[in-house]
């Protein structure tokens, strides 16, 4: 057995409970910090949250025309990824905490898209909150942005 014994002064006393506190203050945030981002994806518990999602930004779609298929997020990045991970990034989602998971994909078709008739809305889902996705146009010359709202759309 190791023991270590110091003299104890006041400044030393002082000095230790500010470090402690500081630990404790540091990690109590941390901890809410993360919470925080937990339960800031919306929820998407059924068909009727996942299009009044879609709404809300704008979009309206095809009520009973929906599919849904399973995909994995890739472990480990590639330029792909990269490159569309960027485009979640920029309507302020991030795939990257979701590497190696299955997430449901669920796919609508947009019919108020300005200017575009074959447009579709992906919503990817993992344990009931929406992570990401994206509008795109299945057009050749077509296009692809994040979940942003159809108004800022026409801002950007």
């Amino acid at each position: 057995m190791f023991v270590l014994s110091m003299k104890t002064t006041r400044p030393r006393l002082i000095a230790v409970c500010a470090v402690m506190a500081l630990l404790l203050v540091t990690t109590v945030s941390l901890s809410g910090q993360s919470a925080a981002v937990a339960t800031a994806a919306p929820v998407a518990t059924d068909d009727a949250a996942r299009q009044q999602f879609l709404k809300d930004l704008g979009y309206e779609v095809i009520a009973d025309k929906s599919e849904v298929r399973e995909i994995l997020i890739p472990a480990e990045s590639d330029p792909a990824f990269a490159a569309y991970n960027a485009l979640q990034k920029e309507a302020g989602n991030d795939l990257t905490d979701y590497s190696g998971k299955r997430v449901k994909c669920w796919t609508y078709t947009v019919t108020n898209y300005p200017g575009e008739e074959s447009v579709l809305a992906h919503l990817y889902i993992y344990k009931d909150k929406i992570i990401g996705g994206d509008i795109s146009s299945t057009a050749q010359d077509g296009f692809s942005h994040g979940l942003k709202s159809l108004s800022m759309r026409d801002a950007a």
